[in-house]
């Protein structure tokens, strides 16, 4: 499976969607032009002294790069990261160390913000929405000016930091507080974005007009689940809903139960430990539909744990894969130089905080250092229109790119399909909401 690192899969979320699906893009980048193709790739960054000499132009981060790479050794800027990096219900520790990838990046060869390095606070959620609160105000007291999310399956710390007027930027929404709060920004649609674009595929491309959709019976995947269900009927498909323990899913049962709906396509919101046994019990019952999986479930051990099972599957996957697009030759780059130090992989569900943290370095770049504050943070953020995010799709934070879910300010989705081991994109930029839709 080594051909699916490069494939940079970056969703896992457990939320949901209320808004109309719509056309999806042409085959361009996010900003309306062309995958920009680009001279130097990441094997030349192998040997080259630094990731600066040997960044390819166009990228996000073109107007960022000094001539040379410069190390800030001013006073830090304090920026907080929270994360469940272990936790009985899952974790994910790969969005953390992509943070500190990125920072350490950001801090050697950038010369940080105008001279300051980026201290990075991280605090582990453990799967606790006590933990998640003290995890908040831990950034309150180190004076963070702003937090990194990573995946906080509570969200409860949100509320500390809309509070405390503290941006919560990026990270893998998979709460309420996440999606809604005016404080939190959003690259990623989370569960939002992808029922609804997994579903407006299978209504377009593969012309289904019956659709079955599996999910675990749990807070926000249950309400994703539902409004699926409301947008997608109201754009003329049959839905039928399949609950599941979120926990030791009878899958059996709930396959059994979807085939009985003689679906035309299946959509699984399932993620983590919920992916494996989906893909091999639809395999041992032989379903006919094809089944969309959310991003999460084309990680590589869970890919490889289950061999055939996963042959023709689509994810979500909410990056343009092109190995030609700048960004993603210079993500490459910067996760194989600096990436090791930290145990950190390029594949996963880390390049969504990753993104965050660069898109967050931009703004902050933009303020310059000494206009930097929480409060300036969020300013910019809501300004945001049309903005270059790093490796996804082009961002605005006006609160109404999803109805009802003010902090997504890109959930615009792309699918891509397992065939011979690896993932190739399957569509362009689909839109699922707001004023485009």
């Amino acid at each position: 499976m080594r051909m699916f690192r490069s494939t940079l899969v970056g969703v896992l979320a457990l939320v949901v969607v209320a808004s109309a699906c719509s056309e999806a893009a042409n085959k361009k980048a996010a900003n309306g032009t062309p995958p920009t193709t680009v001279p130097r790739g990441v094997s030349d960054c192998k040997d080259a002294t630094s990731i600066v000499a040997c960044a390819p132009a166009g990228s996000m981060l073109s107007p960022y790069l000094p001539k040379t790479p410069k190390e800030a050794t001013g006073t830090p800027i304090v920026i907080g990261m929270i994360n469940q990096d272990t936790g009985a219900a899952g974790a994910f520790p790969e969005l953390t160390l992509a943070v500190r990838t990125a920072v350490t990046f950001i801090n050697t060869e950038l010369n940080g913000v105008d001279g300051h390095p980026i201290e990075l606070v991280t605090c582990n959620t453990n799967f606790s929405p006590d933990l998640s609160q003290s995890c908040a105000q831990e950034m309150v007291a180190k004076k963070a000016v702003a937090v990194v999310g990573g995946i906080d399956i509570w969200g409860t710390g949100i509320t500390t930091l809309e509070n405390n007027g503290i941006p919560y930027v990026g990270g893998i929404p998979v709460s309420f507080e996440a999606a809604r709060s005016p404080v939190s920004f959003q690259f990623s649609g989370g569960l939002w974005g992808a029922v609804l674009g997994m579903g407006k595929y299978a209504m377009t491309d593969l012309d289904a007009k019956r659709i079955a959709v599996i999910y675990g019976d749990f807070g926000p995947i249950k309400d994703a689940a539902e409004l699926g269900k409301k947008v997608l009927e109201k754009q003329g498909a049959q839905v039928t809903l399949i609950p599941t323990s979120s926990v030791n899913p009878d899958m059996v049962s709930a396959i059994n139960q979807t085939a009985q709906a003689s679906p035309d396509a299946v959509i699984a919101l399932t993620a983590d430990s919920g992916c494996k046994p989906t893909m091999v019990t639809a395999a041992q019952l032989d379903l006919k539909a094809p089944v969309m999986y959310t991003g999460a479930c084309a990680a590589p051990k869970i890919i490889d744990s289950v061999g055939s099972a996963a042959d023709g599957a689509i994810f979500n996957l909410e990056a343009d894969l092109d190995p030609k697009n700048s960004d993603n030759v210079l993500y490459l780059a910067i996760a194989a130089r600096y990436g090791p130090e930290f145990g950190y992989e390029a594949q996963g569900a880390g390049t969504v905080s990753f993104r965050g943290m660069i898109n967050l370095y931009g703004v902050l770049r933009d303020l310059g250092a000494e206009n930097v504050s929480s409060p300036a943070i969020l300013k910019a953020f809501r300004a945001a229109r049309d903005r270059r995010s790093f490796f996804g799709h082009n961002y605005t934070c006006d609160g109404k790119q999803l109805d009802g879910y003010v902090a997504m300010c890109s959930p615009q989705q792309t699918l891509g399909v397992l065939k011979k081991g690896a993932i190739g994109q399957l569509t362009d930029w689909i839109e699922v909401g707001g004023p485009k839709a």
